[in-house]
């Protein structure tokens, strides 16, 4: 897989979560029927080679809507030669905490999808999950997180 590619998509995961356009439910009484929907695009900044089968990188965030920068990742995954899938954890850091998760995704399919697992800060107790693709080289990523507090 990839490095550049594995890089993206776990940016784009990140990310996804900093930015939020809130979907509010029929009944929004309690703070769990208000989903967010938040789309980003991740841009690679870095990515390395970590062993064999491992790789690390970084992105930047920028949301979809204006085009700023609203946050950064960092990405470790593993590489499974057998599967040929990347198993990728992710950490969005964004304006009043951090967004955690993972996100799988195969060799030969640009899109992945993934449990939000937690959250530190205005996130915690972040539930949701992850969904996007990677297009071109992979340097560029479209993230979508739909989540809930």
């Amino acid at each position: 897989m990839d490095k550049k590619a594995a890089a993206a998509v776990a940016t784009a995961l990140i990310t996804a979560t900093t930015l939020s356009g809130a979907v509010v439910s029929a009944d929004s009484a309690a703070a769990r029927s208000t989903t967010h929907t938040t789309r980003l695009v991740l841009h690679q900044t870095g990515d390395h080679q970590i062993g064999r089968n491992s790789f690390a990188g970084t992105d930047r965030a920028m949301s979809r809507e204006t085009g700023k920068i609203v946050g950064f990742d960092a990405i470790t995954g593993t590489f499974s030669r057998k599967t040929h899938n990347a198993l990728i954890q992710v950490a969005l850091a964004l304006k009043g905490g951090i967004i955690l998760g993972h996100v799988t995704i195969h060799e030969n399919d640009q899109r992945f999808r993934g449990p939000i697992t937690q959250g530190t800060g205005v996130f915690s107790g972040i539930s949701g999950t992850i969904t996007g693709r990677q297009v071109g080289d992979g340097t560029k990523t479209f993230v979508t997180l739909h989540w809930q507090l």
